[in-house]
C-alpha cells in the first residue's frame, strides 16, 4: 500500500490534455497592439488551443488567472510536440523568447482531479508577443513564416474564409473575402471583412509566406474583433 500511494497521488495530480480533444482559436492582435487578453471557460476534460503566430528572438508573455486553482496552462513551440512551459509545475506566468518561427500554442486546461469531477473554470489569459525577430534566424526578419501544409493557390480564398469565419464567429456567408495578392516578400495575403452584425464590419488580412503556409487573420480594424 505504501508503494502504490505516490503513484496514485501522480495520477491525480497529472493533467486532463490527454484525455480530451482539443479546441482550438487563433489568436488575433489588433493591429498595432502587441498583446490581448482573452476570455473562456472550461469544463471537465475541456481543453483550448490558443495558437499565437511569433518569429523566433521575438518575447512572448502569457499570464492566467483563474478563480478554479486547478486551472493552468502550457506553452508548446512552433516546431515539436514537447512543451517549452508547463504551468502546473512552474505556475501561471510565462515570460520566455522565442527559438523558432511559427504557430506557438497557448494550451488551457484542468487538471485531472478536477477534471474527473467535472468541475468549471472561467478564466481570463493574457498573451503578448513583443521585440524583433532575431537577425539572420531562419524566415526572420520582415517575412512571418506559416505553420502547417501548404495551400493551394486555387484554395487560398475558401481556406481564408474558413479561418476568418472562425475567428470572427460569423457564419461563412458574412465572409467577403478580395483576390489572392502576392507580397514583396514573395507571400501572398487576401483582405475580406467580416460582417458582425451590430458590431459592424470587421476588415482582416489573411496571410500565407513564400511557400503558401497559412500564417495568420490579421485584424485591420483598431478594436481588431
Amino acid at each position: 500500500m505504501q508503494i502504490a500511494v505516490p503513484v496514485i497521488v501522480a495520477a491525480l495530480a497529472a493533467p486532463a490534455v490527454a484525455q480530451a480533444p482539443t479546441r482550438t482559436e487563433r489568436v488575433v492582435f489588433a493591429r498595432g497592439a502587441s498583446s490581448i487578453t482573452l476570455r473562456g471557460m472550461i469544463r471537465g476534460y475541456d481543453t483550448v488551443d490558443y495558437v499565437v503566430s511569433a518569429r523566433a528572438g521575438q518575447m512572448m508573455s502569457v499570464s492566467l488567472r483563474a478563480k478554479n486553482s486547478s486551472a493552468y496552462f502550457n506553452v508548446l513551440p512552433a516546431r515539436g510536440s514537447e512543451a517549452i512551459f508547463i504551468g502546473s509545475t512552474i505556475g501561471n506566468q510565462f515570460d520566455g523568447r522565442l527559438k523558432d518561427n511559427g504557430g506557438y500554442r497557448v494550451r488551457v486546461y484542468l487538471m485531472r482531479n478536477a477534471a474527473r469531477r467535472g468541475e468549471i473554470a472561467a478564466f481570463s489569459l493574457m498573451i503578448g508577443v513583443s521585440g524583433r525577430p532575431a537577425v539572420g534566424a531562419p524566415g526572420g526578419g520582415v517575412n512571418p513564416i506559416g505553420s502547417g501544409p501548404p495551400v493551394s493557390a486555387g484554395n487560398m480564398g475558401a481556406f481564408c474564409r474558413g479561418e476568418a469565419s472562425a475567428q470572427y464567429a460569423v457564419r461563412p456567408a458574412y465572409i467577403k473575402i478580395g483576390r489572392v495578392v502576392v507580397d514583396r516578400g514573395g507571400g501572398s495575403v487576401i483582405d475580406g471583412s467580416a460582417d458582425k452584425g451590430r458590431e459592424g464590419i470587421k476588415r482582416f488580412r489573411c496571410r500565407f509566406d513564400a511557400r503558401n503556409r497559412f500564417i495568420d487573420v490579421m485584424a485591420m480594424t483598431r478594436d481588431g474583433f
